[in-house]
């Protein structure tokens, strides 16, 4: 089996991880994977240093050529970490078995009127070319079904690495990030986008009485265009002293962000003229691997990383009373959170750790006789 991702350690993402961790999982129980990526200056992490990999100098678009030419020379199994450039070049490539990872938002349509058609059309043709389409949630299945109708899409929802997030002193995490011991702390891991609507936490957070919000810090992590508006708009809304920003947050400090809080809440927005959207949400997965609660927006993808109830809740999108509603109880019955915690922790053990995703995946494999 072959994996072909350029997004891929030293380099950092969601789609890097996912290809990572398929691969070091699958190496791990004796069905090797070749990885064909692209070169980096970092070094690669000692944790992915086991797996083959073979890597093509990244300039473009001599990376695409150089990968075509190395994975023509192998007719076995491909998985592609992505439809584009990796599906297209994987597509050219030949190979007599190739699946697909589909993530939610390089299938929406694209923001440049006159490239909609063409690429459309290129979709299309990759994905119904593929063996098999695997989408990281029932809301990208329903995306892929869309675009092209005649692949063969099924639905398998992420995981997480369940030893690196993992519950530790919440007041050791603390410590390492210069946070308040005294607060009850909500945070936020996400670029500073005006879909990622931060802004609804910020709205909640001024309905609360001044009591209320006094035994509050928001935390927010990541970097992005919004964030000077989101600024003013604390300012604006009289809690600008509830919010501290982090930045840019590196993948080993991601942990300890989790690791500080009391509640997660990304309530990420799927609007029409909005090209971007939440194809699942594995923050959220790694918050409920530390043990801590959640909340989410019922778009997307998120109900599949989110289950009401079971480590954390879903509100509709924008709704900023429901969402007052949960800090106003995280404030006056914290042994709620506490337990929704537990709770979060035990379903990522029971389901989603990335030998369960590998497991699954095999089993997509065999269903459809492509090992």
């Amino acid at each position: 089996m072959r994996i072909f991702s350029f997004d891929y350690p030293p380099s950092e993402g969601g789609i890097s991880r996912l290809c990572a961790e398929l691969a070091t999982t699958l190496h791990q129980e004796g069905h090797p994977a070749v990885v064909v990526t692209q070169r980096y200056a970092e070094a690669v992490l000692d944790r992915y240093a086991d797996v083959p990999t073979t890597r093509v100098e990244p300039a473009r678009p001599q990376r695409e050529i150089a990968a075509w030419r190395k994975l023509s020379e192998d007719k076995s199994l491909l998985v592609s970490g992505i439809l584009y450039p990796e599906g297209l070049v994987g597509m050219l490539s030949a190979p007599e078995r190739h699946v697909i990872l589909a993530h939610g938002n390089e299938l929406l349509p694209s923001p440049n009127p006159a490239l909609r058609l063409p690429w459309r059309l290129m979709k299309q043709r990759v994905l119904e070319s593929a063996s098999l389409v695997i989408a990281n949630s029932r809301y990208t299945q329903r995306l892929v079904a869309q675009l092209a109708p005649m692949a063969p899409v099924a639905a398998l929802p992420l995981a997480v690495d369940h030893e690196r997030f993992s519950p530790t002193d919440r007041a050791a995490a603390r410590a390492k990030l210069g946070l308040p011991e005294d607060k009850i702390v909500i945070s936020t891991v996400a670029r500073v986008q005006k879909y990622k609507a931060h802004d609804l936490v910020i709205d909640a957070l001024a309905l609360l009485d001044e009591d209320e919000q006094k035994q509050l810090v928001y935390v927010v992590a990541g970097k992005g265009p919004e964030l000077d508006a989101l600024k003013q708009r604390a300012r604006e809304r009289g809690v600008a002293d509830q919010i501290i920003w982090l930045g840019f947050i590196a993948e080993e400090d991601l942990a300890n962000v989790y690791n500080a809080s009391d509640l997660f809440v990304l309530c990420t927005r799927d609007n029409d003229d909005d090209n971007s959207v939440e194809g699942f949400g594995l923050v959220f997965l790694e918050a409920q691997a530390c043990g801590v609660p959640v909340i989410g927006a019922r778009t997307g993808g998120i109900p599949d990383a989110v289950e009401e109830g079971n480590g954390g809740w879903l509100i509709d999108q924008d709704d900023l009373d429901a969402l007052c509603g949960h800090l106003r109880t995280l404030v006056r019955s914290p042994e709620v959170f506490k337990e929704q915690g537990r709770r979060a922790r035990a379903r990522v053990e029971q389901g989603f750790t990335w030998r369960h995703y590998t497991d699954n995946f095999l089993a997509l494999l065999e269903t459809h006789e492509l090992l």
